[in-house]
């Protein structure tokens, strides 16, 4: 559903560039988009040590990198938790 805001921001951000007054509700939706590129943790609001959680039937290239750290695998079940932060240990959305 997030990617759907982000592409209506997007969208609503390039009808107003020749504006110099931008709508609040344009404010708005650039905050969500500026939120999906850079998700920031529920306890501290930083988005340092912040990764994502992959869904599904883990191949051997996400093996590693979960090993590494650059991922958290999630499971075979889709959940709504997307992000984790690995300095609080929490999933979230």
């Amino acid at each position: 559903m997030k990617s759907i805001y982000a592409i209506f921001c997007i969208y609503l951000v390039a009808c107003t560039t020749e504006s110099t007054k931008i709508d609040p509700q344009v404010e708005a939706l650039n905050d969500i988009l500026n939120d999906l590129r850079d998700p920031k943790c529920p306890m501290g609001n930083h988005i340092d040590s912040i990764i994502p959680i992959e869904y599904g039937y883990p191949s051997e290239e996400m093996f590693a990198d979960s090993d590494s750290g650059k991922i958290v695998l999630g499971g075979c079940e889709l959940a709504e938790d997307n992000h984790y932060c690995l300095k609080h240990e929490i999933s979230f959305p």
